[in-house]
């Protein structure tokens, strides 16, 4: 039997501590659960900037990766090391980036295989990019608030949309204006692959994306991993407010920047829906106990 006390669930709220080709990391937290999606900057820089949240950085026990490039896996073994915090990520990712042969524990996702890490259920799923085995994650907390995010994909994908349905926020790629590269210094190659089918969203490609994906119950959306060279803020913030204000949407835009983390943004409580399958993940203290992990 249990007993409804009337207690209000602990509030989810999330903010994005860096993202750019410098570094990229989005830390969730939900009560006293914190997961750090991607760990792209130096440990110290991490630390240095979920202090400046007010987090202290032991407390987050949990990395998920969402592929191997540096700007996404940087500091992860450092900071799982310094602070006793477990990474995650799919085989292809730990394999490529090294982590699998550190000494710092590691856990396999699989794409579309939901697991429980920590307080958060992880919906992890594949998206299109130049990486070993890449995802998208959504984050879900225990009264069925959802962040998703989606970074470093060359298309909306039916398999990433799918999986992005019914969020409460979406991090979203706005990595170029298309013009802007056309008109940009890279060299024609690199100008080539992050158009492509496996390089970056566009802001026009994450506008009509986010057409889809509106719905009453969305209430933020972040603009991740803009390049410095080939888009503004002002160009990104404008096409996705246009598919907002075009759909009635009320949710709130804000956009991300390399050098200092954005505000937490909160998100409100919504009612509880029926449980989802889901695969159990070995906690730190289980590791310490001599319970095997999955090792990638």
């Amino acid at each position: 039997m249990q007993l409804n006390l009337g207690l209000a669930p602990a509030p989810l709220r999330f903010c994005v501590l860096g993202s750019g080709s410098a570094g990229n990391s989005v830390v969730v937290e939900s009560g006293s659960h914190r997961v750090l999606v991607d760990a792209g900057f130096s440990c110290k820089q991490i630390e240095k900037r979920l202090q400046a949240m007010g987090i202290d950085p032991p407390s987050v026990d949990s990395i998920v990766l969402t592929h191997e490039h540096g700007d996404h896996v940087r500091g992860a073994a450092h900071f799982a090391k310094r602070n006793q915090a477990t990474i995650y990520a799919t085989r292809g990712t730990l394999e490529k980036s090294g982590l699998a042969d550190k000494p710092v524990p590691s856990v396999e996702l699989a794409s579309s295989q939901p697991r429980r890490i920590g307080g958060f259920l992880i919906h992890p799923f594949t998206v299109p990019h130049d990486a070993r085995e890449p995802i998208g994650v959504v984050v879900e907390d225990g009264s069925r608030r959802r962040v998703g995010v989606a970074c470093d994909l060359g298309t909306a994908s039916r398999l990433a949309w799918a999986h992005l349905a019914d969020l409460d926020a979406l991090v979203v790629e706005t990595n170029h204006d298309l013009e802007m590269l056309r008109r940009g210094p890279y060299p024609w190659h690199l100008k080539q692959r992050v158009a492509g089918r496996h390089g970056h969203l566009s802001n026009r490609e994450a506008a009509e994306g986010l057409a889809e994906l509106i719905s009453a119950r969305l209430q933020w959306v972040v603009l991740y991993h803009l390049s410095r060279t080939n888009n503004s803020p002002a160009l990104a913030a404008e096409a996705i407010d246009r598919v907002l204000r075009e759909h009635g949407s009320n949710a709130r835009v804000c956009v991300s920047e390399q050098v200092v983390p954005t505000p937490w943004m909160v998100v409100e409580d919504l009612p509880a829906a029926e449980p989802v399958t889901v695969v159990e993940s070995p906690g730190p203290k289980d590791q310490l106990e001599g319970r095997p992990a999955q090792n990638g």
